[in-house]
């Protein structure tokens, strides 16, 4: 052990040097020296030994260090699996403070070649656990992955483009008739229920009898299901309430589109289905027909976007809106049922 008297407080302190089984004294002599001159220049030998190891660290590490540090604020880690594990393999046991920009491009190269948008959101992800780095005291100097004066010099960007390609509303009540008419099965009836619902493709794939009240004709979604971290209730029009009369005759677990495990339906299910229709849209893209079709009925603007479950005008204004307006709602996706069923 190592008695000090703290250069910042003036009290005694102490601190392992090491095992006698592992340091001879000579050893245990010289790093004993060591620490005594860092306390010759005011400084305290335990944070700098922290230090020491802190500059030891891979960037495996770091990035686990600061998935671990921040995963309070987030829902879900599964968007940074794949940037800080199969990405990052050319540079994840390489110590944080020893990788440059060169090393940064090499290992990124292959895949921006292929996917830029992967690579691009990659690097985003990679520049904060740089950044964090930093902080913490792992490395020093510029951001090797830093995009704006560094990486846009060798990458191009890749261009924003429409992530789900909808359907015009005008082509929605055929697609519901031959939905209806023509094919069978849960994939089926939970397409249509989503359209009707207007809402996100996960929710009623993973909706539960639970959350459903069959006397008063909501379906409510408990916070951690919903993008916007915030319940959210959908009124039931006519149509949503024969599909759930169908699903509850052959009612076998509380999931109301179940899977053939008895989980929640496969995620690919509807998108298979639409491809054998040669129906080339996405599912997530139907919510864009609703809105085209409310905004041509000229819907009030602030319903229309409650019904879609979006955030609706400032923070202050939120604060202050304590309704969610479900009468109101109820009656536009009425009218929406029926418009499908048109």
């Amino acid at each position: 052990m190592f008695r000090y008297k703290k250069p910042t407080t003036g009290k005694y302190t102490e601190t392992a040097i090491g095992s006698a089984y592992s340091f001879s004294a000579a050893e245990a002599n010289n790093e004993m020296m060591r620490m005594r001159q860092w306390l010759d220049q005011g400084k305290d030998p335990v944070q700098e030994k922290r230090k020491q190891r802190a500059k030891g660290t891979t960037f495996a590490e770091a990035g686990e260090g600061w998935v671990n540090k921040n995963k309070s604020r987030w829902r879900s880690t599964r968007q940074f699996e794949t940037s800080l594990g199969k990405h990052a393999r050319p540079i994840a046991q390489l110590q944080v403070r020893l990788i440059d920009t060169p090393m940064v491009v090499k290992a990124l190269s292959k895949l921006w070649g292929e996917h830029p948008e992967q690579g691009y959101r990659t690097s985003t992800v990679w520049a904060r656990v740089f950044d964090y780095a930093k902080v913490m005291g792992m490395r020093e100097g510029d951001n090797p992955a830093a995009w704006r004066g560094n990486l846009e010099q060798i990458f191009h960007r890749p261009k924003n483009h429409d992530h789900y390609t909808s359907m015009p509303f005008k082509d929605v009540p055929d697609l519901m008739s031959r939905l209806r008419l023509r094919v069978k099965g849960t994939s089926a009836l939970l397409l249509q229920f989503q359209i009707l619902t207007a809402t996100r493709p996960g929710e009623p794939r993973g909706m539960l009898w639970s959350e459903v009240d069959l006397i008063n004709r909501i379906w409510t979604l408990p916070p951690e299901r919903t993008k916007q971290n915030r319940e959210h209730r959908v009124p039931l029009s006519e149509g949503c309430m024969r599909i759930l009369a169908l699903q509850n005759e052959y009612r076998t677990c509380d999931f109301v589109f179940p899977g053939h495990d008895g989980g929640p339906l496969n995620p690919t299910a509807v998108d298979t289905l639409l491809r054998k229709m040669d129906v080339r849209v996405a599912p997530h893209g139907f919510r864009a027909s609703f809105r085209s079709w409310a905004a041509e009925n000229n819907i009030d603007f602030t319903l229309a976007e409650m019904c879609l479950a979006h955030s609706v005008g400032t923070a202050t204004v939120r604060s202050y809106l304590h309704t969610d307006l479900l009468d109101k709602r109820r009656e536009i996706m009425d009218a929406w049922a029926i418009y499908c069923s048109s």
